[in-house]
């Protein structure tokens, strides 16, 4: 998030920069759980394993010292980390889990094993997988690459939802989804 030239963004709406003894765990909880619990139910529901219950954890960690980011300063002590992790449950035990960090540099008490970019995939059972991806995206680019992540999967998906039937569809409801470069 250090690279992000937002300072509405990362000061305002997510409350980096702030005294840690006044953020409230329950705001990103909630959103935390509001935003990722369909996901997760979804993904349950495709594999014949409905939750029973989804909750969402929250925590902060502090910048050890000053640092300069591109949206302005974030004093030491302040709040420059940011976890959420959200749990769907079944029969009393978590079956899938999301985890998230945000943060505006990897020198935060606690420590926390923060990498560069990427994603750690973890499956565990009887065909487990222990994938990490990384993006080989310099940290000026990130700003500018990074929200393609989240977008180009609804844009490509747009000529399949509007051919599908009426009514609510999910990505199982979907054919896979690949970019047309026709």
């Amino acid at each position: 998030m250090s690279s992000r030239n937002s300072p509405e963004l990362i000061f305002d709406l997510m409350g980096f920069g702030r005294d840690p003894g006044h953020f409230d765990p329950r705001g990103v909880e909630q959103h935390g759980g509001a935003s990722f619990a369909g996901s997760l139910e979804t993904l349950a529901d495709a594999i014949c394993l409905p939750l029973e219950e989804v909750s969402a954890h929250g925590a902060v960690a502090v910048a050890r010292q000053t640092v300069e980011i591109e949206a302005g300063k974030v004093e030491a002590g302040t709040i420059a980390a940011q976890r959420l992790e959200v749990k769907g449950w079944q029969k009393g035990r978590p079956l899938l889990t999301f985890s998230a960090n945000w943060y505006l540099t990897k020198d935060v008490d606690p420590a926390w094993d923060l990498r560069e970019t990427g994603w750690h995939v973890l499956v565990e059972g009887d065909t487990p997988l222990n994938v990490d991806i990384h993006f080989p995206v310099s940290l000026d680019e990130w700003a500018a690459t990074s929200p393609g992540l989240t977008a180009h999967r609804p844009v490509n998906a747009v000529p399949y939802v509007c051919a599908a039937e009426p009514g609510i569809r999910t990505t199982v409801d979907l054919p896979l989804i690949t970019p047309s470069f026709c």
